[in-house]
């Protein structure tokens, strides 16, 4: 039997896309790939990464393998070209079983049947249920048909019209027993890592699933679909992966793509023992929320080779920070900065453009003052040597978050988007609508925010190579281009005042 699984590739080319489909190898598909392989004996697998591939390599590869099983994962930016991937599949190859997955498959679940014509929709974690999908279609000879779905748990699917949902599936509980990611069914030279390493070749583990926290703007809807809320995998089994990494793969620095190495003090503290305990030569980095960040803990961060920290740190005030769930104070970011910076480890602040929130049914947002308020923090932070570098995002309201229900409780949508998922970065830099606050305001924000990262980066010391300056030079001409823009509206808008 075969079974192919894609990361979706974009169906149309993202007018304010990064440019970052080539830093990081899709581990979703290659965990699943390689839990199939060790759970499930005679099978064919394929992994095809859509966004190196694009749309029409994406299918041309999909015809060429031949699969009776077709995964594809989705995220929402990319959301329509998986739905168009499906549509092609399903009307040219109608024997193949098209399973859809991912972020924003459990999100919105009815939308991906509706649109895509899938024949399944796996909401929440992958692993078991792809399994359980994928005995049942080999023991009925791939005769659709003749499946019982319904007793599969973690399914959506349509039936006479109506969309039917299986029971919830439970999560792994100990996540040990997954597999390292089959990365021998790709290239990992097709994938140049992160823009600022100390060492090259680079590349992603995660050391655990899920987050404890709640923050509204938070989409990842996989890891909220069952409890509990964080899991946590064995420092050995982390550290074994990294040691076959550098052994199997030449690989010489890594990047942890867990969403907060600190919340659990304890297993972080060990696994990075467990680093120094094998003595192994490797710099790493890794995302932390700014508390807690412990000295002793921030210590053995440094002495196992950790030399860069991503922190959200996303506004300056005070009353944003409670209202989006982020349970941190500006006192924890400066207090936690300082503690990194001692033990020489640098922090990448990242920040977010007008947020959103809402507190007893009553939208809040934040304004133009104090979205600059944000900037002139981030670049105090800087002046005071407590952040490198920064990142900045537009708020945006994305399926599976809390503020996806707010945004569509206040109309604050634009219209057309609910309808076009990739035109959420195509033709708009943000999504929400908020009252009072002007598209050109928002616009000359953005352009500022992303002249700050990308100067900022280029005065790093990071190993860049050809690609690299591709991404600089694209993304200085999309400022400037934005910036231009901006400044023809602004002068547009004076002649009606």
């Amino acid at each position: 039997m075969k079974i192919q699984l894609i990361l979706a590739p974009p169906f149309t080319k993202h007018k304010h896309g990064e440019l970052s489909e080539r830093i990081a190898p899709p581990l979703g598909i290659l965990y699943l790939s390689a839990y199939l392989r060790e759970n499930m004996k005679g099978i064919e697998l394929s992994v095809v990464d859509g966004q190196l591939e694009g749309f029409d390599g994406t299918i041309s590869k999909i015809n060429t393998f031949g699969p009776d099983i077709l995964g594809i994962s989705a995220h929402t930016l990319v959301a329509n070209g998986a739905y168009e991937v499906a549509k092609r599949i399903k009307k040219e190859h109608p024997q193949t079983l098209v399973i859809m997955g991912g972020s924003h498959c459990t999100a919105v679940p009815e939308d991906v049947i509706r649109k895509s014509g899938a024949d399944l929709v796996c909401i929440g974690e992958g692993e078991r249920t792809m399994l359980a999908v994928s005995q049942a279609f080999n023991s009925k000879n791939g005769k659709k048909s003749d499946i019982d779905f319904s007793q599969i748990d973690g399914l959506a699917y349509s039936r006479m019209g109506q969309v039917v949902y299986t029971n919830a599936r439970q999560f792994i509980e100990n996540i040990d027993t997954i597999p390292f990611p089959a990365r021998d069914l790709i290239n990992l030279k097709d994938y140049s890592g992160w823009y600022i390493t100390k060492r090259l070749p680079e590349t992603r583990i995660m050391s655990s699933r899920g987050c404890p926290f709640h923050c509204t703007f938070c989409s990842c809807a996989v890891w909220k679909s069952s409890k509990p809320a964080t899991r946590f995998r064995s420092p050995k089994n982390v550290v074994d992966e990294i040691e076959q990494l550098m052994s199997d793969y030449g690989i010489r620095e890594f990047g942890d793509d867990c969403d907060e190495f600190n919340c659990n003090i304890n297993n972080a503290s060990e696994i990075c023992k467990e680093i120094i305990r094998r003595r192994l030569d490797i710099p790493w980095r890794t995302q932390v929320r700014a508390y807690p960040l412990p000295d002793d803990f921030v210590r053995l961060l440094s002495e196992s080779g950790c030399w860069q920290v991503h922190m959200g740190i996303e506004s300056a005030n005070e009353e944003t920070l409670k209202g989006i769930g982020k349970n941190i104070t500006l006192q924890q970011v400066e207090q936690g900065c300082q503690m990194l910076r001692k033990y020489n480890i640098e922090v990448v602040g990242m920040f977010m453009l007008y947020n959103a929130w809402e507190e007893a049914g009553r939208l809040c947002y934040e304004d133009t003052k104090k979205t600059e308020q944000t900037m002139k923090y981030a670049l105090s932070l800087h002046k005071k040597g407590l952040i490198n570098q920064f990142m900045w995002g537009p708020t945006n309201p994305y399926p599976g978050s809390k503020l996806f229900e707010i945004a569509r409780r206040h109309k604050l949508i634009k219209e057309g988007l609910l309808d076009d998922w990739e035109a959420w970065r195509r033709d708009e830099l943000y999504a929400m609508k908020l009252p009072g606050i002007d598209v050109v305001e928002q616009t000359r924000m953005r352009t500022k925010g992303q002249y700050l990262k990308l100067k900022h980066l280029l005065l790093s010391k990071g190993k860049f190579n050809i690609r690299d300056w591709k991404y600089f030079m694209e993304k200085g001409l999309r400022i400037i281009k934005d910036e231009i823009h901006a400044r023809k509206e602004r002068k547009k808008n004076r002649k009606f005042v």
